[in-house]
């Protein structure tokens, strides 16, 4: 069975995340960080299937979720997911170094 793990970077991000959401509506937070995890276990089953960004780093594949983009990294046992960003980022310059 393929699972999914999330990077450090990437449980900050989906905490930044939900606590903007969370302001206007705690129950959207919640919904979102669910279909952050059924997105995350789809992946991890078909790790494929999300976007090739190679341009931004060797490997990286991302898949958009509402307004924002689930980026990963594939491995023999599944995913592991690097951040959660919004798909408006300078996602250039957040993938430098």
């Amino acid at each position: 069975m393929n699972t999914y793990s999330f990077s450090t970077e990437a449980i900050q991000d989906l905490d930044k995340i939900c606590q903007y959401i969370a302001q206007s509506d705690q129950s959207a937070a919640s919904k979102f960080f669910d279909e952050i995890r059924k997105k995350a276990r789809l992946l991890s089953q078909f790790p494929n299937m999300g976007k090739a960004y190679s341009q931004l780093a060797p490997n990286l594949r991302g898949a958009p979720i509402e307004n924002y983009i689930i980026f990963y990294y594939s491995g023999p046992n599944g995913i592991d997911i690097a951040r959660i960003v919004s798909g408006y980022r300078d996602l250039e310059q957040l993938f430098e170094n």
